[in-house]
């Protein structure tokens, strides 16, 4: 049977994009090598009894407009409210939003100030400067999350004033590590103004990702705001969502399918060849796998230009990598935080251990080094507070994404050192949380190889290229894929390689459809 467009890949990209093409009439064929829809946004059952949100943890960055378009709010997608519990040495902390310091969204400018203040008064006083200075960033940055990445020139264009061309021109020139040093004085705000997963490390972090960042977060392109929080039933609850979305306007979608190669001839893809060796026909071939794993294993070098593939193989996806781990508990971790957590504040909690900006920076450097950090920043959930149904009862499960980590280890592998991985993560929770080890039922060390081989992500890369500096916007991954064609006639990009970024956005699979109809019309 031919087909109009086959999707290589059935994560949140690739099902965003099969709903598109399929709406417009497109017969498409979506091919899923795992037995589950989702990719790296799916909940599966790691430990007897517990079942965790495996590599994406949090819905946050859907753009309001793919919410919309596939009507995931009737179908009954329901998300939790989270923000950020960071953990201070002395039982201090800070509950706040994402990069502004604010107790809750809608607190008064004088309330958000007060909690800053008792870290600094002078970074309480600047609080509307770095406020103002993210809104325009959104301003400038938020109306291309939907299009083809904007060019420098497109940037400046759309400036309003003086003070936005100040601001672009700041986030272009200007790491984010020193960026955020502008602004505040306090260690703590430095951290938040960077974002602990921002790109560790002064030279890594890149403002122009602060600036997508921000947008992504805070810029709607419907008037309603943009989700941040826990999805009841895990990840992969959205994940079935899309895809009921999909085959409801006649999308076909095939799990346990591995894709061997794409199939060109003359130049042009025509269709895949299955591990099963039978041969699928179509117009158009869309991967939603990453660069690296799409023209380096899934295309023959000799139908690709020699020097284009050597700047594929180039891309930089393994500077450091982040790991995931799934802790099933016999009780709740008690926080080491004077005057204890409310109920609201643990249930909707994103609790960060990370003291400061040196102790990310040693864990950046050694990952970088290849070693194992013995002091990991570590971003830590509670899904089953809020959705009981993940863990038996009375029982929770605990989730923590790990940054940085070595793709490749110095010395040993990772199979080899897992545990002492583990034990380093184990010890830096216990310092926060003195009861974490006698909770401890069991746990789940999920490693780069681990994402490489069972999640088919290259270097066990969530975002499948690193997002610096020169693989961001237009040259997001190489400037001759950026606007989601690629140099092979008739196939297309779709992943989280693609502009704007990575996170559980729909951007890229909105993006590249979009594109494909614009080009078949």
């Amino acid at each position: 049977m031919n087909y109009d467009i086959i999707i290589l890949g059935g994560g949140h990209n690739g099902l965003v994009a099969a709903f598109y093409l399929a709406r417009a009439g497109k017969k498409v064929l979506v091919l899923e090598a795992r037995p589950i829809v989702g990719g790296a946004c799916v909940t599966e059952e790691l430990i007897p009894g517990y079942r965790f949100s495996t590599c994406a943890n949090v819905l946050w960055g859907l753009r309001p407009k793919v919410y919309q378009d596939l009507g995931l709010e009737e179908r009954g997608l329901k998300v939790d409210t989270r923000r950020f519990l960071r953990l201070l040495p002395g039982g201090r902390y800070l509950f706040s939003d994402r990069n502004t310091g604010a107790s809750t969204p809608g607190d008064s400018l004088a309330t958000t100030q007060k909690a800053i203040a008792q870290f600094s008064a002078k970074d309480a006083a600047f609080l509307p400067q770095w406020q103002e200075f993210l809104n325009r960033l959104t301003r400038i940055f938020g109306p291309f999350l939907l299009r083809l990445p904007p060019t420098l020139e497109e940037l400046r264009a759309a400036c309003a004033d003086a003070e936005d061309r100040k601001a672009l021109e700041l986030i272009l020139t200007t790491p984010v590590a020193e960026l955020a040093e502008r602004f505040f004085e306090s260690d703590l705000m430095r951290n938040i103004g960077a974002g602990a997963d921002m790109g560790a490390g002064r030279e890594a972090g890149s403002g122009l990702l602060l600036a997508l960042v921000t947008a992504m977060g805070a810029y709607s392109e419907t008037g309603q705001p943009v989700l941040n929080g826990f999805i009841r039933g895990g990840m992969g609850h959205l994940t079935e969502l899309m895809k009921q979305a999909a085959v409801e306007h006649g999308a076909e979608v095939r799990t346990n399918t591995l894709v061997r190669r794409i199939v060109i001839e003359r130049g042009q893809a025509q269709g895949v060849e299955l591990a099963s060796g039978a041969v699928l026909r179509s117009r158009i071939v869309v991967s939603n796998a990453d660069p690296k794993r799409t023209f380096l294993h899934l295309i023959a070098a000799a139908d690709l230009d020699p020097a284009f593939r050597a700047r594929v193989a180039a891309l930089q996806t393994h500077a450091a990598a982040g790991l995931k781990l799934h802790c099933a508990l016999s009780e709740l971790p008690r926080y080491d935080v004077a005057g204890g957590l409310t109920e609201t504040q643990l249930r909707e909690a994103t609790v960060l251990f990370s003291p400061g900006a040196a102790y990310q920076e040693a864990a950046w450097q050694a990952a970088l080094a290849g070693e194992l950090p013995t002091e990991p920043v570590v971003a830590a959930f509670l899904p089953s507070v809020y959705d009981p149904s993940l863990a038996p009862a009375g029982k929770f499960t605990w989730s923590a994404y790990v940054t940085w980590a070595p793709v490749q280890l110095k010395r040993g592998s990772w199979p080899e050192r897992k545990a002492e991985m583990a034990e380093n993560i184990f010890r830096v929770v216990e310092r926060f949380s003195p009861n974490f080890r006698q909770a401890l039922v069991d746990y789940r060390l999920l490693t780069p190889d681990q994402f490489e081989k069972e999640h088919f992500l290259t270097d066990g890369n969530i975002h499948h290229v690193d997002a610096t500096a020169s693989q961001i916007l237009w040259r997001r991954p190489l400037e001759e894929l950026a606007h989601y064609r690629t140099p092979v006639a008739g196939l297309y990009l779709c992943g989280a390689g693609m502009h704007p970024w990575g996170e559980v956005s729909g951007a890229p699979g909105h993006n590249a459809a979009h594109t494909i109809l614009d080009d078949l019309k």
